[in-house]
């Protein structure tokens, strides 16, 4: 009797391992669907619709794809009521129905949203998008900071925001908390606005909280010399902490080469090695060392800094090297010329060996010239023994203005 009872408590108990099984089988493999992004499998099976995520996703097609607000209000609704913590849902209704201007419950749901869900990194960004709809200024200018701080992905769109909804790029700085305020000023370089630019780094300048750091100023005045703005670039360098008080910037190298704004940029070329080290004699210091390996018929222009001139007056370069072993019949020059203007003056070329010693290069700097271009330059060698080796030394570069006599 008690193995007749045993035999069907057996059965069912496999027939329902089998059906539990079967469950989990079925809720592994729709839930596979999702992590492989099998989106026409979810968007078209009907078996996905327990699926609350499923929803989320036929929402957001109806939404971004077919331009169906109602249609996707209706998915955000369902995907809601089979979890109601996918915030993001309540999010898109919130909006889309504002859009649509379906009731009045549209206010009641932005006010719960706003006030209600903790200011997290996930939602603060829905938050922020909500404000604007809302047109709520206190919590748009709250959302917005956080965007700036802590969404960097979500900045350029913020901006955009920001624009349409305060009065330009002042503005938007007004609202700007202290450390949220170079980042106004990043986007608004992004966009190549230039004149805007300008106006936002004089408000930076003289604000005791926001002022920017020497890296910044840097930046800054790089973005003005790639926009040809050289007036400004001048004007902004003179008034930053990058300013030595000469047009040459570093000249005696005791600085190592920032690459940035007005100080020496030095880029790599194969068949020179450039670095600082200490001047061996009476002078002390600092030099600048170009060894030449004898590998490459260099073409060299990889050492040079920007240097603000002023139209119609007489400048005179100077500076001392040294070399060593220098080959070829053509040798390491220095050379400034104008940017974007006729200006061309160089000193010697420097070969074999000679000690200490300086040279000079005088030039006249021609009308509507405000920006010139100082470096080293080597020219390639059309002779046999054309692969350039030894060393150059440079130190001490200056430029003065030299009074005219005619």
């Amino acid at each position: 009797m008690k193995m007749a009872l045993a035999l069907p408590s057996r059965f069912l108990g496999a027939f329902l391992c089998l059906v539990v099984g079967g469950v989990f089988l079925y809720g592994a493999f729709c839930s596979s669907r999702f992590a492989t992004r099998d989106v026409d499998f979810v968007l078209t099976r009907p078996c996905m619709g327990p699926w609350a995520q499923s929803w989320i996703w036929r929402a957001d097609a109806a939404r971004f794809k077919d331009m169906a607000p109602t249609r996707a209000v209706e998915a955000y609704w369902q995907a809601i009521g089979r979890n109601p913590l996918l915030l993001g849902g309540w999010f898109a209704v919130a909006r889309l129905e504002r859009q649509m201007e379906v009731n009045t419950r549209t206010d009641a749901l932005h006010d719960f949203l706003l006030r209600q869900v903790p200011p997290s990194t996930p939602w603060r960004w829905y938050q922020f998008l909500l404000a604007a709809d809302r047109k709520d200024a206190v919590e748009f200018a709250a959302a917005f900071n956080f965007v700036l701080a802590r969404l960097p992905q979500h900045r350029q769109e913020a901006m955009e925001v920001a624009l349409g909804f305060w009065d330009g790029w002042l503005d938007i700085l007004a609202h700007a908390r202290p450390e949220n305020r170079w980042r106004v000023l990043e986007e608004c370089m992004a966009r190549q606005d230039v004149d805007a630019c300008l106006q936002l780094y004089v408000r930076l300048e003289g604000d005791p909280e926001a002022r920017p750091e020497a890296s910044n100023q840097a930046r800054f005045i790089d973005f003005l010399l790639r926009n040809t703005k050289w007036s400004e670039a001048i004007e902004v360098w003179k008034r930053s902490r990058l300013f030595q008080g000469t047009p040459v910037s570093n000249g005696q190298f005791e600085d190592s080469n920032s690459g940035a704004a007005f100080d020496w940029r030095q880029g790599r070329v194969q068949g020179v090695e450039t670095r600082h080290e200490p001047r061996r004699d009476v002078q002390g210091g600092q030099v600048m060392h170009f060894y030449f390996l004898g590998t490459h018929n260099l073409s060299f222009d990889h050492f040079w800094q920007y240097v603000p001139v002023e139209p119609g007056t007489h400048q005179v370069l100077r500076f001392v090297w040294k070399s060593e072993r220098l080959s070829t019949d053509r040798g390491p020059y220095l050379e400034v010329r104008g940017v974007g203007c006729p200006l061309k003056a160089q000193s010697i070329e420097l070969l074999g060996t000679r000690e200490w010693s300086g040279g000079e290069v005088a030039f006249q700097v021609p009308d509507g010239c405000r920006m010139a271009r100082l470096g080293v330059r080597r020219g390639e060698s059309t002779k046999f023994d054309c692969k350039i080796a030894g060393d150059l030394w440079l130190d001490a570069v200056e430029l003065v203005e030299k009074p005219f006599r005619p």
